[in-house]
């Protein structure tokens, strides 16, 4: 029987990085791009550009929220099409998401390196965190075993899926949705989802006080190779 191990382990602010699981562990983004290509990232959206598209009235009364978009990207690295997939407090996050996508670019791709119209998700979170979230017990690679689905099994090749949470106050990761998966339809995003109750992090913190935030988790799946123990 083929068994999965999770291969790369990654928590990120807001939307993890590239399908490789490049970013690294409690890395603060304020906002991030993730998808086929990702590894193309040359500019996206600064800290300072997040904090500038907190919507007016969100930030008066002191709401958070977040946002989850999908987008097209052209040869010459431009986002465009973009269509929110989730949106978090509805007080005008997804907008201000939409408002930073011209700030996303990757880099020029000659004729053939990058179909027309490639996928891109991208994301971002308010309040700007002063604490990022981190893992509180980090989970190891034979934890996800009993969570493989039979389409996963059954493709014997490596995956990729990214779910987005909210983490409460405690650490506590609800609401999640897999935003992510590479392939699609083997079942990486299920795999992610079945696994959401066992993960432990610390809350993210802003002004010393623990806050609710939106998290994405990455996880790159490969098969087992023989001999290995899970």
């Amino acid at each position: 029987m083929k068994r999965l191990a999770a291969i790369a382990l990654a928590l990120a602010l807001s939307l993890a990085a590239t399908g490789a699981g490049a970013q690294q562990l409690g890395e603060a983004e304020a906002a991030s791009l993730f998808g086929p290509f990702a590894d193309d990232l040359v500019a996206a959206p600064s800290k300072a550009d997040v904090a500038v598209a907190w919507p007016a009235q969100a930030r008066a009364k002191g709401l958070g929220g977040s946002a989850v978009a999908r987008c097209r990207v052209d040869i010459g690295g431009q986002l465009s099409d973009c269509q929110i997939m989730l949106e978090r407090s509805h007080a005008g996050f997804g907008a201000a998401l939409i408002s930073l996508a011209p700030k996303f670019r990757l880099k020029y791709a000659a004729e053939g390196k990058r179909p027309e119209h490639s996928e891109a998700i991208i994301s971002a979170s308010w309040p700007m965190l002063d604490t990022a979230p981190d893992w509180r017990t980090p989970p190891k690679p034979g934890d996800f075993y009993t969570s493989t689905t039979p389409a996963a099994w059954r493709t014997g090749k490596p995956g990729f899926a990214v779910m987005n949470c909210l983490e409460g106050r405690l650490g506590t990761l609800y609401d999640c949705m897999a935003v992510y998966q590479d392939p699609p339809g083997k079942g990486f995003g299920a795999m992610l989802l079945r696994f959401q109750s066992f993960l432990r992090l610390k809350p993210a913190m802003v002004g010393g006080k623990p806050v609710e935030t939106g998290v994405n988790i990455a996880i790159t799946f490969r098969p087992l190779q023989a001999g290995e123990v899970p």
